[in-house]
């Protein structure tokens, strides 16, 4: 009875051990191991065999009586099965193997137009624009439509375009690309106008989302007093070719808004002198 009641015990023992690894590992099980991660190795009641272990660049950890084993490539899951198995063919038996992922080796990089670049982790499955939102979203200089996903296939690099505008209005999941350790987001600006001629600080400006000719004058000052504000033009190039777009700058002043166009990049404001 006693060694019923003992084998009993230990029998509960392993299975809570079991249930309480299961539903700490369930967030992470799944995890697929990148060199350099860190990795937390134990075995329930084999304090000898717990170590802490960092992932090698071609995928291999080094682990007590088995040497260097493959650790890359495999979910976390897959390697406590692995150990389990390795170690129950020549050194215990039933061994109850979990594996902790303590530190994230992965990164990936966030930079140009966003408000927080900088690397970040990379935890699981990590798509583009929740890449993005991590690194604070797009600033106001940011073109979603000019985003650069430049990524390493071994001795050659690879640069996807990528519109996000076809992601967030229009629902095409299909373009959220899933990232790779090492990716690199590059987030590019609307680019740059030019503000010439009757204003009070002329020059070139980093264009923003939905910015129009009244804003950009703003931007360089305002006006002059001699400046002859409905000769105000837009000089845009289109199919290689130049063209003056005139401004109804009185109009768009009394509330006539939709003669205050949208600006896009290269576009250059020239603001004439009045001759009265």
């Amino acid at each position: 009875m006693k060694i019923k009641l003992n084998f009993a015990l230990t029998a509960g023992v392993l299975i809570f051990y079991s249930l309480v690894f299961a539903k700490e590992n369930n967030g992470e099980a799944d995890y697929i191991i990148h060199p350099n991660d860190v990795l937390e190795i134990s075995v329930y009641s084999e304090p000898d065999l717990d170590k802490t272990v960092r992932v090698s660049e071609v995928g291999t950890v080094n682990y007590p009586l088995l040497g260097n084993i493959k650790a890359g490539g495999l979910s976390v899951r897959a390697l406590e099965k692995n150990i389990a198995d390795l170690l129950s063919e020549d050194y215990l038996v039933n061994p109850q193997v979990h594996v902790f992922l303590k530190e994230y080796g992965s990164k990936i990089s966030v930079l140009g137009q966003v408000k927080k670049p900088g690397s970040f982790e990379l935890k699981a499955s990590l798509t583009l624009m929740e890449a993005i939102a991590l690194a604070g979203d797009f600033t106001e200089t940011g073109n979603p439509a000019v985003v650069k996903v430049i990524r390493r296939l071994g001795d050659r690099e690879k640069i996807y375009d990528i519109d996000t505008t076809k992601i967030t209005e229009r629902g095409d999941k299909s373009r959220d690309l899933e990232l790779l350790p090492g990716d690199v987001i590059s987030v590019e600006e609307y680019g740059r106008i030019s503000v010439l001629g009757q204003v009070n600080r002329p020059g070139s400006f980093v264009l923003k989302k939905d910015f129009t000719v009244l804003e950009a004058i703003a931007l360089a000052g305002g006006f002059t007093k001699i400046a002859e504000i409905d000769g105000t033009r837009v000089v845009r190039e289109e199919n290689g070719k130049k063209r003056a777009l005139p401004i109804k700058v009185s109009a768009i002043m009394k509330g006539y808004k939709t003669y205050d166009i949208v600006l896009l990049p290269g576009d250059t404001i020239v603001v004439p002198e009045s001759f009265f």
